[in-house]
């Protein structure tokens, strides 16, 4: 285990590799620019050679836990963190016995929850001596459900312990992915990283922010948000209202979103019928369609934009929540 994560915590104050790390150059190129190729992103990662194929950063309150005595060596520090990330994850991948082997599918649950248990201990190691994380709480890989073209395992990273303070993390390990494809423009670990920084300078509420891409790791790590508590979302309109003024109150009531911000985008909330009540349109339709508007407000267009990759129904504290969870599909809108 030591081994392939590559460094003894105990017997380095400072790990030596993060003396050869950048995470600005590329960060700050996709921040400002959208990129709209896979090629021009690799070919940024490539420019900036001391990024070693990571762009972005670290949530707030784990930047404001970095035990540092200058600047200098609080960069050292941060990269630190995101490098034992790297190993930590890596070390999540299935063992590796073959598929089809009875070896494989009688001990798969228990090879892959036995890793998990490890790369989470190694972590809680490392965010301790970096100051990130008390010495009393511990962080924790769950691994979550998911499905996809693009995505190979995804994981909820979760502080534990006393006065647990860290963002949440959900962590998304990508398919190996053809470049010559056209997809690879739009998905994958390269388009997602840099067009969900990108996404982060909208400052929108119904974006989920990526904190993370890591393209030797392999995964990027972003704001995690908790789906609905029920097995569906939780939005549900009437047949029919009274009055619009009736059913934009239901709206807001269960969206979060005034029903003037929907009109005021060209979004039709539904029609009057025979009997003058006012019947919605289906919630898909003027959801789907809000979160869309967001994204044309800066000339983008997501092209698999449905029910399965946003969060439409309530928080963990049962406040209305709409939010796009997953930005794979992102491209220029066409004109």
């Amino acid at each position: 285990m030591k081994q392939s994560f590559g460094t003894d915590l105990k017997k380095q104050s400072v790990p030596c590799f993060i003396k050869n790390v950048s995470f600005t150059g590329a960060g700050d190129v996709f921040r400002k620019t959208f990129v709209a190729t896979q090629k021009e992103i690799a070919d940024v990662f490539e420019k900036d050679v001391m990024s070693d194929g990571i762009a972005g950063s670290l949530p707030k309150n784990w930047l404001g836990k970095i035990k540092a005595k200058s600047e200098n060596c609080c960069d050292d520090n941060v990269r630190g963190v995101l490098q034992a990330f790297r190993a930590a994850v890596k070390h999540l991948k299935p063992y590796n016995a073959p598929l089809k082997s009875k070896e494989y599918s009688k001990h798969r649950a228990d090879l892959e929850n036995k890793r998990i248990k490890e790369s989470s201990e190694y972590l809680t190691k490392a965010l301790r001596h970096f100051g990130v994380l008390d010495d009393g709480n511990s962080i924790y890989f769950k691994r979550r459900k998911v499905q996809g073209s693009y995505i190979d395992r995804g994981y909820v990273l979760v502080e534990r312990g006393k006065n647990p303070s860290l963002e949440k993390l959900f962590i998304k390990i990508f398919k190996k992915l053809n470049p010559e494809l056209i997809e690879a423009n739009f998905n994958g670990k390269y388009a997602e990283t840099a067009h969900g920084l990108n996404l982060n300078e909208l400052n929108c509420r119904y974006i989920s922010k990526v904190y993370w891409g890591d393209m030797k790791g392999g995964f990027m790590a972003t704001e995690y948000e908790s789906p609905p508590k029920f097995s569906s979302p939780i939005v549900h309109f009437k047949k029919s209202y009274e009055t619009l003024q009736d059913f934009a109150k239901d709206f807001f009531k269960q969206t979060g979103i005034e029903i003037t911000e929907l009109i005021s985008r060209g979004i039709r909330p539904g029609k009057t019928n025979r009997q003058f009540r006012f019947e919605p349109y289906p919630k898909g339709d003027l959801i789907i369609g809000y979160l869309q508007s967001e994204l044309e407000k800066v000339g983008l267009y997501h092209g698999d934009l449905h029910k399965d990759n946003a969060i439409i129904g309530t928080d963990e504290k049962g406040r209305a929540i709409v939010k796009i969870v997953d930005i794979g599909g992102v491209m220029k809108a066409r004109r």
